[in-house]
């Protein structure tokens, strides 16, 4: 048992300390096994899913929620920061130091009288400066998407390719050609799976395309694919929730044979809903 006394903290640092703490002792021999046996691949997921429910929480406009979010989410960071310096790799300052050297070094028109930056666009131009020429981080001229990580999911990774290729001017001049894309990638799709002997292969290339001109019409509509997804995710997960309860209200079994009063559950949940938030 490891006696520790609660008082909250008055001051940002003394909660940083005091969670710094706490995580410490929870991943001390004495504290708890689940947290001594955590991984860095698994806390950094977490960082991720946790991400997603602030998300949430701030489309919802729960002030509450959102502050329970934001503190799960700098468990899992303070947590990886212990991991680091459990096996020496580097100590939580170094990490703290040097991102805000970069701030400072990538804010020149904030930081010193040498340059300046009147709008967002001219702050990226900056930004991107720093980053290529004075710290050298350069995409390879052979490979201009050398700098997006590899282990990003493929629907992320698609969008970060897309916004790669927009960045050296390869982009459509309006919103009619990518939904032009959207509609030949959908042709060619249904083509495949309407052949008298269909190719698996070709009908996994071709709805790879589809999907990524999909996320390509997002971008270009000015949204986050993954983000927008998720919203989906959630708002079909919601009806269909609503489904269920009013199928168990009304002994309306969720199978297979019951597709129809299923369909007709499904439509009165979705006049429901959209006098609420449009569909």
């Amino acid at each position: 048992m490891i006696e520790y006394v609660y008082h909250p903290a008055e001051d940002f640092p003394s909660a940083m300390e005091q969670l710094h703490r706490i995580i410490g002792l929870l991943r001390s021999p004495e504290g708890c096994p689940w947290d001594r046996e955590l991984t860095a691949p698994r806390t950094a997921q977490s960082i991720i899913d946790e991400t997603y429910e602030y998300i949430d929480e701030l489309k919802n406009h729960r002030i509450s929620g959102q502050r329970e979010e934001i503190g799960d989410i700098l468990i899992n960071v303070v947590t990886l920061l212990h991991m680091h310096e459990d096996n020496a790799s580097f100590p939580a300052t170094d990490a703290i130091n040097e991102v805000c050297e970069k701030l400072i070094r990538r804010h020149p028109h904030v930081f010193t009288d040498t340059v300046s930056a009147h709008d967002s666009t001219e702050v990226l131009s900056v930004w991107n400066n720093v980053k290529e020429e004075i710290e050298g981080k350069k995409a390879e001229k052979e490979n201009p998407f050398s700098r997006i990580p590899k282990s990003l999911p493929p629907l992320e990774r698609a969008y970060e390719i897309q916004k790669k290729m927009k960045k050296v001017g390869f982009e459509w001049p309006d919103v009619q050609g990518v939904l032009n894309k959207v509609c030949e990638e959908l042709d060619e799709l249904v083509d495949a799976t309407n052949t008298l002997e269909p190719n698996q292969e070709r009908i996994e290339e071709e709805a790879g395309d589809l999907l990524f001109a999909v996320v390509n019409l997002v971008r270009f509509l000015g949204f986050n694919p993954a983000q927008t997804l998720h919203g989906a995710n959630q708002k079909l997960a919601g009806r269909f929730e609503a489904v269920a309860r009013l199928a168990v209200e009304r002994n309306i079994p969720l199978d297979k044979e019951h597709m129809s009063e299923m369909d007709e559950l499904w439509e009165e949940v979705k006049v429901s809903s959209s006098h609420h938030h449009p569909s």
